[in-house]
């Protein structure tokens, strides 16, 4: 039987969405997506952020004091700290449970300790000797007061629980830290002023001159008594070839060759 093309179409409400696989009704549209932050979230985190910094700079500022050491400015130890604060400001999400402060102060001396770490260091050791360093450090002011006096390579040791050459070891790093300067020696006559003096070293004329005789020594080894008697002449006494003619009794001719000729295996076997 056949039906007419107005009974062979079945009447579908309409439903604003996307159509699904062949035979299935069209499937609704999908939900907005949720979880991205908008401009009006980021500039609230922002803000957020900026007020935990201004009120926890003094933590910041503790924290870089805590860390101060010869030869590293103060103000820069702070400025990091607080780059510290800042990351930790802008990570922080209250909802998690956490209280700020212990949040942050483990970001803070993270910065400090690498910035100690990687960009103080004249010479620059290991890692592990770097870390025993800021260890013992630690440990000095405590046992110090504890023990009455500073304490000792040993005492250190058995407060760290490290063999007491690598507590040594950590204490000399300390001078890897600071870079002595190399000056003139005639700059201050005030004992109080000064400070490490190295005077700038030269080239020595000198040590060339050695050098040369000693290179001149063993081209001469196998020479005879005549040749080093007539350079002997002409070199020290400095006669003319005529004054060592008359002192030789030859002519000035054969002064002359026989310089020549002598002269010429000495360049030979010194350039050798």
């Amino acid at each position: 039987m056949k039906t007419s093309p107005s009974q062979s179409i079945s009447t579908v409400p309409f439903v604003t969405g996307i159509a699904g696989p062949p035979g299935t009704e069209f499937a609704p549209p999908p939900a907005p997506l949720t979880g991205s932050a908008g401009p009006t979230a980021t500039s609230t985190r922002a803000s957020d952020a900026g007020k935990l910094v201004l009120e926890y700079l003094g933590v910041a500022d503790a924290l870089a004091r805590r860390f101060r050491c010869a030869g590293h400015d103060a103000e820069d130890l702070r400025q990091v700290a607080r780059l510290g604060l800042l990351k930790a400001a802008q990570r922080y999400r209250e909802s998690r449970g956490h209280g700020f402060v212990p949040y942050a102060v483990p970001t803070i001396t993270g910065e400090l300790k690498r910035y100690l770490r990687d960009q103080s260091w004249v010479v620059r050791p290991p890692r592990s000797l770097q870390e025993l360093r800021l260890k013992i450090n630690a440990l000095r002011p405590r046992l110090a007061q504890d023990l009455g006096h500073d304490p000792s390579t040993a005492e250190l040791s058995s407060a760290a629980g490290v063999p007491a050459s690598d507590v040594a070891e950590a204490q000399l790093a300390d001078t890897a830290m600071v870079g002595q300067p190399i000056e003139h020696g005639d700059m201050s006559d005030d004992p109080q002023e000064r400070r490490v003096m190295v005077v700038l070293g030269d080239d020595d004329p000198g040590y060339e001159r050695v050098e040369q005789l000693d290179d001149l020594a063993e081209a001469l080894a196998d020479a005879s008594d005549a040749d080093k008697r007539l350079l002997h002449l002409r070199f020290v006494e400095e006669l003319t070839q005529d004054q060592i003619a008359q002192e030789l009794g030859v002519s000035q001719m054969q002064v002359s060759r026989l310089l020549k000729k002598l002269l010429e295996r000495l360049r030979q076997r010194m350039a050798a």
